[in-house]
């Protein structure tokens, strides 16, 4: 029986390719900018990697906390071209339990990569296979899973 897949999310190969720890990432991207976008998706073309593309911040924020599980591990994001509105729903994700990491692309200040706990922070000028190195050294395996409210 095959596993159903939700229709915001792209795959790479099958499900069979897997890496040495055996799990396949899941990785949700928010890049508005076309070019950006292309730089991600050239950067994630790899067996071991899930994409899904998120639309709007409303996107990601209801695919990371409300959408059934599994869920991305991982978010990518264009921080430039984020609006201080969507800056602020984007602690929705922390605050709803969603402990994932986040990789963020552009100029953040110390402040918001510590509000929103911000693993990696790619800046500009994007060198070919940065942000494939941030993915593939670190151990995004753990699965992610929504608390319960007692």
């Amino acid at each position: 029986m095959a596993t159903p897949v939700h229709p915001r999310v792209q795959t790479r190969g099958s499900r069979d390719d897997r890496s040495g720890s055996g799990a396949q990432v899941r990785v949700l991207v928010y890049a508005p900018s076309e070019h950006r976008a292309s730089w991600v998706e050239t950067e994630l073309e790899l067996d071991t990697v899930m994409v899904q593309i998120g639309h709007s911040v409303e996107h990601v924020v209801s695919a990371l906390v409300e959408d059934p599980p599994p869920r991305p591990q991982v978010l990518v994001a264009d921080f430039d071209d984020l609006e201080p509105g969507e800056l602020m729903h984007l602690h929705v994700l922390r605050e709803q339990g969603w402990f994932g990491r986040i990789v963020a692309l552009g100029d953040v200040p110390a402040t918001l990569r510590s509000s929103l706990s911000i693993e990696h922070v790619i800046r500009a000028p994007f060198a070919r296979g940065a942000l494939r190195d941030v993915i593939s050294s670190s151990r995004y395996g753990n699965s992610t899973t929504k608390l319960p409210i007692l």
